[in-house]
């Protein structure tokens, strides 16, 4: 843990950053913290000093007096006091490692297996089916981008919506759990752009699609790597077979680690296999085989087959359970699920992770829907609701997209401010999702299809 009565400074109160400045304050730090996007509301930092002696700022503050510095992984490195903390030899402290830290301190999560999960893609499928797996023998809390749940017996109770998962939300999401009370054998937790270091299991779903973040200083995958760098000794690390760099990573690290893959081509210590029917396990002498629910679009949760199938059987957790559980799966809301409302064929894949390659695959698998008269006019809803989103869908993406296959799309309803600036044929503009889907309902027929693909928080 940090040294009593250090001098140190939270950089960015947005992004969860206001409850590690208040736990370095309860642990005795003297804290200043720096509202470096001057989002948070004088309420709230008023509250920051009144009730944790916090000194809060708004501008840059000199460094003079500061042990050290904790800063988000996506921070621009050119931000002044970076500069000057690496220039004056101070160390810097990323949030993903602060909360480990306080973590470990607190101690509020002794004796409950912790796991957590990044990735660039699949988070959120992975833990909500590892969750779906791990409950039918133990009692499980899972933190995503969709709220705080328990689970118990295959079944789900959201007990708070709201947070993020910056690394910072999850002493929010643990704090919640003790104030209701709840005791949990386990807690998965979803992470944005790496890991604490707390986990006693810790997964990489994919680095790919990776990108730039601090500014286009850095790639995100080297800030998921921190899981590697930063895991407990008696911790287990899975690893996609397909991350070339992190299996790198690991072995230069000595890190122990063991490794998934969804192809039979691959030489894994888990494999998974999909023939678009079954989902099929492999492990050592383990092969296991389950049938998919034919009401949503399995092939789009194949990493999340892989990821959580190899931890349940890594725990232990009995064949017959993971099978119930896959073959119960029926997609997440916004994940590529498939469902018929007011007679229209939807897909909803809007979701806070989606990309312009989820887009397409999105067209193509409704596409195959219309050859096969399974539907008839195809409504896209495609955008962002960018109030909600730190990385929202770049509208030149967007206008790349549209101009390839603007063909294959009879109507297409934009969503979000910054589409205005994509201007096709056949076009009709929406300020949000649910407004987008209103418009499309209104103006489809039965048997048309109708894709949703909104970037959002939901």
């Amino acid at each position: 843990m940090f040294p009593p009565k250090s001098n140190v400074a939270v950089l960015d109160l947005t992004h969860a950053g206001i409850i590690i400045a208040q736990r370095l304050a309860e642990y005795g730090m003297n804290v200043i913290a720096v509202d470096v996007y001057n989002t948070v509301d004088e309420v709230t930092l008023s509250m920051l000093g009144n009730d944790f002696g916090i000194t809060v700022s708004k501008n840059v503050i000199p460094i003079d007096d500061i042990d050290f510095i904790v800063s988000p992984v996506h921070l621009d490195p050119g931000y002044e006091m970076l500069k000057d903390v690496r220039g004056k030899g101070k160390k810097i402290i990323s949030h993903h490692l602060a909360v480990g830290m306080i973590l470990s301190y607190g101690r509020v999560l002794d004796g409950v297996k912790v796991i957590e999960v990044t990735g660039s893609k699949a988070k959120t499928s992975t833990t909500s089916l590892l969750a779906d797996m791990l409950s039918r023998v133990m009692v499980v809390a899972l933190h995503t981008s969709r709220g705080l749940e328990v689970w118990e017996n295959g079944e789900a109770e959201r007990i708070y919506s709201g947070l993020s998962i910056a690394p910072g939300s999850i002493l929010l999401a643990v704090d919640k759990l003790k104030s209701e009370g709840i005791n949990v054998d386990c807690c998965i937790l979803e992470v944005s752009i790496g890991g604490t270091g707390y986990a006693d299991i810790g997964i990489i779903t994919t680095l790919e699609p990776d990108y730039a973040i601090a500014r286009s200083s850095s790639k995100a995958s080297d800030a998921k790597l921190s899981m590697i760098e930063y895991r407990k000794d008696e911790s287990v690390l899975l690893l996609n077979i397909r991350d070339e760099k992190a299996v790198m990573k690991a072995n230069k690290l000595g890190k122990k680690f063991l490794t998934f893959s969804d192809s039979k081509d691959m030489k894994s210590d888990f494999r998974m296999e999909f023939d678009g029917k079954k989902v099929m396990l492999f492990s050592g002498d383990v092969e296991l085989t389950a049938d998919v629910n034919p009401f949503y679009n399995a092939s789009s949760y194949v990493t999340a087959f892989a990821a959580a199938g190899a931890v349940a059987l890594h725990m232990g957790v009995g064949e017959d359970v993971i099978v119930q559980a896959i073959s119960g799966f029926t997609g997440l809301a916004g994940r590529m699920q498939e469902k018929k409302v007011n007679g229209r064929v939807l897909i909803d894949n809007s979701n806070s992770g989606m990309d312009i390659r989820s887009v397409e695959k999105s067209l193509d698998y409704g596409l195959a829907k219309v050859s096969d008269r399974i539907a008839t006019k195809v409504v896209m809803v495609l955008g962002e609701e960018a109030a909600q989103v730190c990385e929202g869908l770049p509208p030149e993406n967007v206008a790349e997209f549209v101009e390839r296959r603007i063909k294959d799309i009879d109507v297409l309803i934009l969503v979000g401010e910054r589409m205005r600036a994509v201007t096709p044929e056949n076009m009709i503009y929406a300020s949000h999702l649910e407004e987008g889907l209103e418009q499309a309902f209104r103006i489809s027929s039965e048997d048309d299809l109708i894709l949703s693909c909104v970037k959002c928080f939901r």
